[in-house]
C-alpha cells in the first residue's frame, strides 16, 4: 500500500546538517512530508514509529461516530413522536440492485 518512512534516516539527516543549514534540511522534510520535532519516541532505542500499532479508524471512529448519530437521531424522533414516520418511510423504499427490501420497520432492525 504505502511506503514505510525510513525514521532512522530522517535522524541521520537532521543531525548531519549544520545549525546554518537548517533551512535546507527543513524544505527537505517538507517535502517528505515529515514533520521534524521531538515527540514522545524521541530518543528510545530500537522504536519504529512506522512499526507501532495504529488504531483502524474504521472501527474507532467512524462506527463509534455513526453509532453516537443515530443515537441521537433516535432520540430526537422519539421525542417529537416522529418514529412511526420513519418506520412507514423505510417499510415504502422501492427495490433496488444490491438492495435488499426491508421486511421490519427500522426499529426492529438489529443489523
Amino acid at each position: 500500500m504505502y511506503e514505510t518512512c525510513d525514521y532512522m534516516l530522517y535522524r541521520e539527516k537532521a543531525f548531519r546538517h549544520e545549525p546554518a543549514e537548517a533551512a535546507g534540511i527543513a524544505e527537505y522534510f517538507r517535502w517528505l512530508g515529515v514533520k521534524i520535532g521531538n515527540n514522545v519516541l524521541t530518543g528510545l532505542d530500537r522504536v519504529s514509529p512506522a512499526d507501532l500499532h495504529k488504531p483502524n479508524l474504521l472501527h474507532n471512529i467512524y462506527l463509534g461516530l455513526f453509532k453516537h448519530m443515530m443515537e441521537w437521531v433516535e432520540g430526537f424522533l422519539k421525542t417529537h413522536k416522529r418514529q412511526q414516520a420513519v418506520d412507514d418511510a423505510w417499510n415504502e423504499i422501492p427495490p433496488y440492485p444490491g438492495f435488499s427490501i426491508p421486511k421490519q420497520a427500522y426499529r426492529e432492525m438489529t443489523q
